[in-house]
C-alpha cells in the first residue's frame, strides 16, 4: 500500500511535502527550490530562534554562499505567503540572531490528485489530523522528537522521488545543462588591479579586453596560440573601455571615458576614429553593417554597478558612420537602457534596463518595434548575450550570491522558453561582461571583486585642508556601507548596510568606527536623525517609520500611497530635513529622475525639478533653506543648488566628469561631493556660490570609487564610502 504523504497546515497555506508544492487558498505558489527548503526547516523547528549560521548549514551545506542568499530566500517566502516584516504572521525576524517561525501548524495526512489537467491538488481526510502542539511534558516532547524524524524521512525519500520524475521528464540536452555544463575553468589575465569587458574575435583565436595595468584603462589583446604575446591596441591615456570585434575581425570599437563617445581602431593597432560624440557599450550586428550602442557612459565601474541609468536609451547608427537612429524611448521600459546585444539573426537587440531597485530584461527590433520583456523578476541581471547558434543568451544574476544562467529562447518569438539553467554558482566573484566564443564551446568573463568600507578624513578647523591621510574606519569588506548621516551631536554615524540579493538594513557607529551595530533590519532605507539625535527615519514598503536608536523600536510617522508613483523614491533615495518635517526624494514620475518635497501630515507631495535629464539626489543646508542637487548633463553630472521651498538650481560644478553631492558644512556654505575627474575618483567640496571648489582626497587607481561623502556637524571630519574593485579575465571550458 502507498503510503499517504505528510501534509503541513498554517493559516490557509498548506505544503504537501511528497509534491514539493505549497498551496494558499487553493492556488499554487510559486516557490524556488531552496526556498521550499527553508520554510520547511524553519516549521520543522517552530517555537524557537533558528540562528542564521544554523539556516545556512542546513539549507545551503553544500555550496559555498554568503548570508545574502539567505536573506533573498526569506524575503521571497514572506512576499509569496502574504508575510510582512514588520507584522509578521509566520516568519519572525529576530534582529541580529535569525528567525522564528510562529503561526501555528498541523501536521495532516493526505493524497496527492490529479485535477485532470496533470497537476496534483490536495485531498486532506478530516480523521488524519496530528496535532502540534508546543511540548508540556517528557512524553510529548519524545513524540514530537519521533514526528520529526517520520518528517525528516518523508522528506528524503519526497526528494528522491521527485528528482527521479523530474529527471526523467525533461529532454536528454536539458538534464546534462542542469547537472553541469562546464568542464574547467581557466585565468587569463592577472593583473593586481582591474581587466575587464572581454571580447572573442570572430575566429576565436584570441580576447580583446580593457586593462588598467599602465594606471589608465587601454585596449589589449591576447592570443591563444602558445608563445604569442600580448598586443596593446591603444595607449592614449584616454580610459578606453568596451572593445568589440567588427565580424570580420579588421576594426574594435570601443568606448572612451575621458573623451566621450564610440571609438573604432584598427584591430592590429593605429590611429583611432571617433564614430560618435557621446554613448558607449557598442555591439556589432552579426553582418557587421550596424552598431548598436546605449546613449550614456557607463555609472561606474564597481563589482556590481549597473550599465546604465536614466535618461540612457539604445540607439542604431551604421558602422561605417552616419546618422544615429534612437530605438528605445526614455520611460518605455522604465530605467535606463543598456548592455545592447544582437541575436545571430539581426531581428532583435536584447537589453538590460536599470534604475534604483529596478533590473529587468527586454528586448526590441533593429527599428524600435515590438519592444517585449523578458517577465525576469527577482535579481539584478548583467550584460545578457546571445550563444552563436542564437538558442540561449547567458546571464549573470546578483541575487543571494553570484551565479551565471542560460536561458532557451523561442526562435519564433525571441522570448524564454523553459526553465532558466544554471552554468556556475561564482561565489564571491561576479561574472561579468561575458563572451561567447563563435564555437559556442567556451564562454569569457571578467570575474570581478570588491572591497568596500567606510574612509574617514580629518579636517584643519579653519583652512578645512586635510590634517593627515585618509583612514578606513571599517575593515569588514563583505558588504557596501552607503548613505552616512551624522547624528545632530556629531558623536555617531547611521548608515545602510547593502548585500546582494537583499533589501539595505540601517546600521549605526561611533564617529571614530568604534562600536559598529545593526539597528534596524531590512528593508530599510536610511533617511535621516530626528533633531532630538535619539531616532532615526527610515523608509520601507512606501511608508516612513522612525526606531528608537537604545531599543530599536519602531513607529509608524506617516503612511504614503506605495502605488502612487512619486512615492517610490522614498524608498530608494530620500532625505530628512533637519527639522524633521519634510523628507526631499528621488522620482521618476514621467521618466527622468527629478525631485520632490513630502511633508508630514500634508498631501500630496511637491514637485521641485522638471529637468528632462536628471535632477536628483538631494541633499538639505543645515538650516533647512536650501538643497544640493546632482543633475546630469549629457555623459557628465553636476552639483547644483537651489531653494528647499522651489526656484531655480543654480549649476556649481562645470569640469567634465562626474559630481555627487553629499552632505553640506556646518556653516552651510559648502558642499562636500564625489568627483570624477581624469579617470579618479576623489572627495572635493564647492562652495554655495561656486567660486571656491578644492581637493580633499588625492587617490589615483582608475579602479577605486568614493561614494556619499557626509561632513560631521562638528566641521572636522568627513566620511565617505571606499570601495576597490579588482578582477581578471577568465574562461569556462563547456561541456
Amino acid at each position: 500500500m502507498e503510503s499517504k504523504p505528510l501534509i503541513y497546515q498554517f493559516d490557509d497555506v498548506q505544503v504537501d511535502l511528497r509534491a514539493f508544492r505549497v498551496l494558499k487558498a487553493g492556488s499554487t505558489l510559486a516557490l524556488e527550490p531552496k526556498a521550499f527548503e527553508v520554510l520547511i526547516f524553519l516549521m520543522n523547528h517552530r517555537e524557537r530562534v533558528v540562528e542564521k549560521g544554523e539556516l545556512l548549514d542546513a539549507v545551503w551545506k553544500d555550496s559555498f554562499v554568503t548570508p545574502n542568499a539567505m536573506t533573498r530566500v526569506i524575503a521571497q517566502l514572506r512576499k509569496t505567503l502574504g508575510d510582512d516584516v514588520r507584522e509578521a504572521k509566520y516568519i519572525e525576524t529576530v534582529p541580529t540572531r535569525g528567525y522564528r517561525f510562529i503561526a501555528e501548524v498541523e501536521v495532516k495526512e493526505g493524497q496527492s490528485a490529479s485535477n485532470g489537467h496533470g497537476e496534483a491538488v490536495l485531498s486532506l481526510p478530516q480523521a488524519a489530523t496530528v496535532e502540534a502542539a508546543k511540548p508540556k511534558t517528557p512524553f510529548r516532547l519524545s513524540r514530537k522528537i519521533l514526528v520529526s524524524a517520520a518528517v525528516i524521512v518523508v522528506l528524503c525519500v519526497a526528494a528522491a522521488i521527485v528528482w527521479v520524475a523530474r529527471t526523467k521528464s525533461v529532454p536528454a540536452e536539458e538534464r546534462v545543462a542542469r547537472r553541469a555544463t562546464v568542464s574547467r575553468t581557466m585565468q587569463v589575465t592577472a593583473s593586481v588591479g582591474l581587466d575587464s569587458y572581454p571580447a572573442f574575435s570572430p575566429d576565436g583565436s584570441s580576447i580583446a579586453y580593457s586593462s588598467d595595468r599602465s594606471g589608465s584603462f587601454e585596449i589589449y589583446i591576447k592570443q591563444f596560440a602558445p608563445g604569442s604575446r600580448e598586443i596593446q591596441i591603444t595607449a592614449d591615456g584616454e580610459q578606453n573601455l568596451q572593445p568589440a570585434w567588427s565580424p570580420d575581425g579588421k576594426m574594435i570599437a570601443y568606448h572612451s571615458r575621458h573623451r566621450g563617445g564610440i571609438w573604432l581602431v584598427a584591430a592590429l593597432g593605429g590611429a583611432a576614429k571617433q564614430l560618435t560624440e557621446s554613448g558607449s557599450r557598442p555591439a556589432w550586428s552579426r553582418d557587421g553593417r550596424m552598431i548598436a550602442f546605449q546613449s550614456y557612459g557607463l555609472p561606474d565601474l564597481s563589482q556590481a554597478a549597473f550599465g546604465s541609468m536614466p535618461p540612457s536609451t539604445l540607439w542604431v547608427m551604421p558602422a561605417s558612420g552616419g546618422t544615429p537612429k534612437q530605438i528605445t524611448q526614455l520611460g518605455q521600459p522604465p530605467g535606463g537602457h543598456g548592455a545592447p546585444t544582437w541575436s545571430p539573426d539581426g531581428k532583435r537587440i536584447v537589453f538590460v534596463s536599470n534604475d534604483i531597485g529596478l533590473s529587468q530584461i527586454w528586448s526590441v527590433a533593429p527599428d524600435g518595434s515590438g519592444l517585449q520583456s523578458f517577465g525576469e523578476e527577482g535579481g539584478n541581471y548583467y550584460d545578457p548575450v546571445y550563444s552563436p547558434d542564437g538558442q540561449y543568451i547567458y546571464l549573470s544574476i546578483a541575487s543571494g550570491n553570484f551565479r551565471l544562467w542560460k536561458m532557451r529562447v523561442s526562435p519564433k518569438t525571441g522570448l524564454p522558453e523553459g526553465e532558466r539553467l544554471e552554468v556556475a554558482n561564482t561565489g564571491a566573484m561576479l561574472t561579468r561582461h561575458m563572451t561567447v566564443s563563435p564555437d559556442g564551446k567556451r564562454v569569457a568573463y571578467s570575474a570581478m571583486t570588491m572591497s568596500n568600507n567606510i574612509g574617514s578624513i580629518t579636517l584643519a578647523p579653519r583652512s578645512l585642508t586635510p590634517s593627515g591621510p585618509p583612514v578606513l574606519l571599517t575593515q569588514d569588506t563583505t558588504y557596501r556601507k552607503l548613505m552616512h548621516i551624522f547624528s545632530p551631536d556629531g558623536k555617531q554615524i547611521a548608515f545602510n548596510v547593502w548585500r546582494q540579493g537583499a533589501d539595505t538594513e540601517v546600521w549605526v557607529m561611533d564617529a571614530d568606527g568604534k562600536n559598529s551595530r545593526p539597528l534596524i533590519p531590512e528593508p530599510a532605507r536610511l533617511l535621516g536623525w530626528l533633531p532630538e539625535g535619539n531616532r532615526l527615519v527610515f523608509g520601507s514598503r512606501g511608508q516612513v517609520w522612525s526606531a528608537d536608536l537604545k531599543s530599536g523600536k519602531q513607529t509608524l510617522l506617516a503612511g504614503y500611497k506605495e502605488a502612487s508613483e512619486e512615492y517610490r523614491g522614498i524608498g530608494g533615495f530620500g532625505r530628512l530635513s533637519p527639522d524633521g518635517r519634510r523628507i526631499a526624494f528621488n522620482s521618476r514620475e514621467g521618466g527622468a529622475i527629478n525631485v520632490w518635497v513630502a511633508q508630514f501630515g500634508s498631501s500630496p507631495a511637491k514637485q521641485l525639478t522638471f529637468d528632462r535629464e536628471m535632477m536628483g539626489f538631494p541633499s538639505w543646508s543645515n538650516d533647512g533653506r536650501f538643497l544640493a542637487l546632482e543633475i546630469k548633463r549629457g555623459d557628465n553630472t553636476h552639483v547644483a543648488v537651489m531653494p528647499s521651498d522651489g526656484g531655480t538650481p543654480t549649476q556649481l560644478t562645470f569640469e567634465p566628469g562626474q559630481n555627487w553631492p553629499g552632505t553640506w558644512s556646518p556653516d552651510n556654505d559648502k558642499i562636500a561631493f564625489a568627483g570624477f575627474r581624469d579617470g579618479v575618483w576623489n572627495i572635493w567640496y564647492v562652495s554655495r556660490d561656486g567660486k571656491t571648489q578644492k581637493q580633499v582626497t588625492h587617490y589615483t587607481k582608475p579602479n577605486l570609487y568614493v561614494r556619499y561623502p557626509a561632513w560631521s556637524p562638528l566641521g572636522n571630519q568627513i566620511v565617505y564610502e571606499y570601495a576597490e574593485t579588482t578582477g581578471n579575465i577568465w574562461l569556462m571550458e563547456l561541456k
